[in-house]
């Protein structure tokens, strides 16, 4: 019986949700109608915190990840990515996680897609929540 549990925390952990879903249906509603508010709500109503961390800084560990073991911070991504790869790439997911040691073990934790349970016009607010989160001295890729 144990090696059951223990092989079934194994493959959800290796694997993550294979599901996306909202993990809080009700919270706060935004403070504002804006952009920015919108995809605050949606940013934590769909457990985007739950891995990047509430204030966007990262840091949930992923065992062997390119990205220093651990789940990337969201608060710079508007120096990587344009508004439109943003969307695509919360829409699509990442089906890969590069690995720190190529020999080694696939990281658990990659990032789902989302373009099945949110709409464009909340995938654009959540890219817009996303680039607020940026450093004043952070110069955006989009400009």
């Amino acid at each position: 019986m144990l090696a059951v549990l223990v092989v079934g925390v194994v493959i959800r952990t290796h694997f993550g949700p294979s599901d996306p879903q909202m993990v809080r249906a009700s919270g706060p509603e935004p403070t504002e109608d804006t952009p920015v508010a919108r995809g605050q709500v949606l940013y934590e109503r769909y457990g985007c915190a739950m891995c990047h961390g509430a204030e966007g800084n990262g840091g949930r560990e992923n065992p062997n990840a390119e990205t220093d073991g651990k789940i990337p911070g969201v608060v710079k991504v508007a120096e990587g990515y344009t508004k439109a790869e943003l969307v695509s790439l919360l829409r699509h997911g990442t089906s890969r996680i590069g690995r720190a040691d190529a020999s080694g073990p696939l990281p658990p934790y990659r990032m789902p897609g989302w373009g099945d349970r949110l709409s464009d016009a909340q995938l654009q607010d959540l890219v817009e929540y996303l680039i607020s989160l940026a450093p004043k001295s952070a110069t955006p890729s989009w400009r």
